[in-house]
């Protein structure tokens, strides 16, 4: 409050600072009448103003993201001091059950302060949810993104627990925190996540059935992160998940998500809170941060077979390739010979048959009558030949090392004979252009994300452009695992009328193509669109393909060279074709990138051209 007084004072003079004052008079802070010795303590102790209060509170900078009156007890009158309050006095008043439904806080307060013992040991929910998920080790699981699914679009994340149960069997549970996403409407999907908000839901299941969902039958990467964690702080982190399986949440996608709930999860167990470099909390951030923190003890990798296929195909020959899957689909066994006796291309030819075969069978493309027997004889020759050989994924793209998820870019835009400043905004991930190479596919994923333009010379300032929700995903095709590459967008954009007059209008198009991936470092691609657009003079459709490709240089440059051809955008059969070309340069540290962008649109006899220099900062 002082700094905030300060603040109106330089601004407001002696009328702010009097209203100030009367502010301060008539709201005075709310205060519990009958404060205990032990709840004194704590105040005075200052626990109230600890990173860990926070967190077992799901708090940032005093606002509550769980307001349900079964998680705070000082409900209307919420703050931390006296939630602290509130907590204290319920822990040691009449409700003998109140350690049963808050037992990582009494664990916590505990801890800090001398307090008489609670029978938590008799706790019957928390004890059996010890003895049937056990936690003798805690990992962080990160599955990959799927653009096919906007809640899924920056991946999930979710808590893996391991550990010896009450019969000493080896179990493993996986913790998440999930909503529910089945609207088929796009629009309302994102409004009632971000604006309204949706019913939170916490599920506790086998980790075998999220390798079921994940890896097998939407084919994404999961990454496990082993947590560098005592016992002491694997039981604050149990009891913590106790709390919340009995309390009701409310999910938004901006500030408290899956991502946001795991943070506050290991902010306890860490006994600090992470910081938040970007706008909001994504299930990567969560990685990153516990890696620079030194929280992350071991990770692996457990890759679907579709990237394995991907992945080990390019160390092969086309005529490699093709034999392996004729042999796979007539369930015949590769002949492990090689001219030289190295092993190497032959545990790598027998990994690739493996890959294609699991992929088959996944995919139902398999005859079940067959299909384990060959499985097994697969297998069987791997443990005869290659017993001690292991196929290395565990470096490969890394969540950890992808570039920040926000961004903003400045440049100088001259089209028309007029320069214009531009700035644009991207809240969440990344364009076309950007380093994409930690993905498993050059993809573009918006939300939110706009442009403007300010001339120079007369000052206006211009919208260029407003982009809610866009998602491209331009997967390469191979004759074994398929491929289909899409495109989905909607927003505000300009487009040119017959006269070749700039309207912005409301859209929404999407596509459906192919990407070929010619070596290691150039894509080729097609994509065939429709769409729908309009403004004041009602909507109309209008088709939209385009071809393009994709090189990544050397010297951490790329190069992006598209042409799209739009017909019949504003309902005036007009066909506007537009050349664009874009070199990026990255460099180290992935926060920083130069960008050159030329642009030719032509319509009959008209044209436009733009050229740009810009510099975009990630974070």
């Amino acid at each position: 409050m002082q700094i905030k007084t300060q603040l109106v004072l330089k601004k407001g003079g002696l009328a702010a600072f009097f209203l100030a004052c009367v502010a301060l008079l008539c709201t005075p802070p709310v205060v519990y009448a009958n404060t205990s010795p032990m709840a004194t303590r704590a105040l005075q102790a200052g626990l109230a103003q600890l990173p860990m209060w926070s967190a077992l509170l799901h708090v940032t900078d005093g606002k509550a993201h769980i307001t349900s009156e079964d998680f705070l007890l000082s409900g209307a009158n919420f703050s931390l001091e006296n939630e602290l309050v509130a907590t204290i006095s319920g822990l040691y008043g009449t409700d003998a059950e109140k350690v049963c439904r808050f037992p990582a806080r009494y664990l916590w307060l505990k801890s800090q302060i001398a307090m008489p013992d609670l029978p938590i040991t008799a706790c019957a929910e928390l004890n059996e949810f010890k003895r049937r998920a056990p936690a003798d080790e805690i990992a962080v699981v990160f599955a990959s993104e799927n653009l096919a699914q906007p809640s899924s679009m920056m991946g999930h994340i979710f808590l893996k627990l391991s550990g010896a149960n009450e019969r000493q069997q080896q179990v493993t549970h996986a913790v998440s925190f999930i909503t529910d996403a089945g609207e088929k409407n796009v629009v309302k999907l994102f409004f009632d996540s971000m604006v309204v908000g949706k019913a939170g839901f916490f599920t506790l299941g086998p980790y075998e059935e999220k390798l079921e969902l994940y890896l097998r039958e939407e084919q994404r990467t999961l990454w496990e992160y082993a947590l560098a964690l005592n016992p002491a702080q694997r039981d604050l982190v149990q009891a913590h998940l106790m709390e919340l399986k009995q309390t009701r949440f409310t999910y938004f996608f901006q500030h408290y998500n899956c991502a946001t709930v795991i943070d506050f999860i290991l902010a306890v167990a860490a006994a600090k809170q992470l910081p938040i470099d970007g706008l909001w909390v994504t299930p990567k951030d969560v990685v990153k941060r516990l890696n620079a923190r030194g929280l992350l003890k071991s990770s692996q990798v457990l890759p679907p077979n579709r990237w394995v296929i991907r992945a080990i195909s390019e160390q092969l020959s086309p005529a490699e390739r093709a034999q392996i899957q004729a042999d796979v689909d007539r369930n015949i066994v590769p002949e492990q010979s090689s001219a030289n006796g190295d092993l190497n291309p032959q545990f790598i030819r027998l990994q690739l048959a493996r890959a294609y075969h699991g992929y088959r069978m996944e995919t139902k493309q398999a005859e079940a009558s067959g299909a384990k027997a060959y499985s097994a004889a697969l297998r069987a020759l791997e443990e005869e030949k290659f017993p001690s050989m292991r196929l290395e994924t565990t470096s490969f793209k890394n969540p950890i090392d992808t570039p920040q998820d926000s961004q903003t870019e400045f440049g100088l835009h001259r089209t028309g004979g007029n320069t214009y400043v531009r700035f644009s905004f991207t809240p969440v991930s990344h364009h076309l252009a950007d380093d994409n190479r930690q993905y498993f596919a050059e993809t573009e994923l918006l939300l939110l994300d706009f442009s403007i333009l300010k001339d120079i010379a007369s000052r206006k300032i211009l919208l260029d452009r407003l982009v809610l929700y866009g998602a491209k995903s331009l997967i390469p095709h191979d004759a074994m695992s398929g491929g289909v590459s899409g495109a989905f967008k909607m927003g505000i954009a300009p487009q040119r009328d017959a006269s070749f007059r700039v309207r912005h209008n409301m859209f929404a198009d999407g596509a459906l193509g192919w990407t070929k991936r010619i070596g290691r470092d150039i894509d080729v691609f097609g994509l065939a669109g429709a769409g729908m657009s309009g403004g004041r003079g009602g909507f109309n459709l209008y088709a939209q393909p385009e071809i393009g490709i994709i090189v990544r240089e050397i010297f951490d440059l790329k190069t992006v060279a598209s042409v799209q051809l739009t017909a019949n955008a504003l309902g005036e059969r007009a066909r506007t074709t537009k050349y664009k070309f874009e070199q990026a340069k990255f460099f180290p540290g992935e926060k920083f990138s130069l960008h050159f962008t030329a642009e030719l649109i032509k319509q009959s006899q008209h044209r436009a051209r733009f050229i740009e220099f810009s510099g975009k900062y990630l974070f």
